[in-house]
């Protein structure tokens, strides 16, 4: 049986070896025989669109792309600038006489700022637009899945400390 299987392995070996000897058999630059012609010119997909890409995935992208782009070369002013809404801690809000209020919130390090309504806070160009009793309100500009501008509102509420 091993005898079989050996004799075929050995033929295809010799010939392979006969073939390598032959100088056109593997010359990249070697025109192919007369009989082997194609109707059609090679495809050539320099500078076209994927066809099997959604086009809104492609926008998504874009949009994403130069977002990122704009948010690197824009410099954070304050220490809030650089932190998510979501991570901050609100510790607590004075208010003051005349319906002006100030917000104490609390960045992951542990360190301590105070906010006023107008002040841009988080990643995302936030803003705050108010600080009540118990809550301050965040909104941002954010660009959904279809590419589309959209305002997020963002509520911290002051937590209650247990006795």
């Amino acid at each position: 049986m091993k005898i079989l299987i050996l004799i075929p392995t050995v033929l295809i070996f010799l010939c392979a070896g006969a073939y390598a000897d032959n100088s056109t058999v593997g010359d990249p630059s070697q025109e192919f025989p007369a009989w082997i012609t194609s109707q059609y010119p090679p495809y050539d997909a320099t500078n076209k669109i994927d066809p099997f890409v959604s086009f809104v995935k492609i926008r998504e992208y874009e949009t994403m792309q130069a977002a990122r782009k704009a948010k690197l070369e824009k410099k954070a002013t304050t220490p809030l600038e650089t932190v998510d809404v979501h991570s901050l801690k609100l510790i607590g809000i004075i208010n003051k006489g005349g319906g002006r209020s100030l917000a104490m919130v609390e960045l992951p390090d542990g360190k301590g700022y105070l906010i006023r309504p107008g002040m841009a806070i988080g990643l995302y160009d936030g803003v705050v637009t108010s600080i009540g009793n118990e809550m301050l309100v965040v909104e941002e500009d954010i660009i959904d899945v279809f590419g589309e501008p959209k305002k997020r509102t963002i509520n911290l509420r002051l937590r209650q400390e247990k006795e």
